[in-house]
C-alpha cells in the first residue's frame, strides 16, 4: 500500500509543480525573444538612419527610366504671321 501512496504523491506533485514551471519557462523564453527582436529592430533603424547613401544619378535614372528614353519632339510651331492693317 505504501508503494501506491508514494507513487500517487509523486504524480500529484508532478501535476501541481510542473505546469506552472513550464508556463513560467515558456513565458520567460517568449519575453526574451521578443525583447531581443525589439532591440535588433532599434539597432537596424539607427544604423540605417546614420549610414544612408546619397546617389542622385541613380535617382535620375529611375525617374527617366520610368518615362522612357527622351525623343526629340516636333519643332515648335511658328508664330502667326504678322499683318499690316
Amino acid at each position: 500500500m505504501e508503494h501506491v501512496t508514494g507513487q500517487l504523491s509523486v504524480t500529484m506533485v508532478m501535476q501541481v509543480v510542473i505546469p506552472p514551471t513550464v508556463s513560467a519557462l515558456v513565458s520567460t523564453t517568449l519575453s526574451l525573444i521578443s525583447l531581443s527582436l525589439l532591440l535588433l529592430l532599434c539597432v537596424i533603424r539607427k544604423k540605417r538612419r546614420m549610414e544612408g547613401t546619397y546617389r542622385p544619378s541613380a535617382e535620375e535614372r529611375k525617374q527617366t527610366g520610368a518615362a522612357g528614353p527622351e525623343k526629340p519632339g516636333l519643332p515648335l510651331p511658328l508664330p502667326k504671321e504678322e499683318r499690316l492693317i
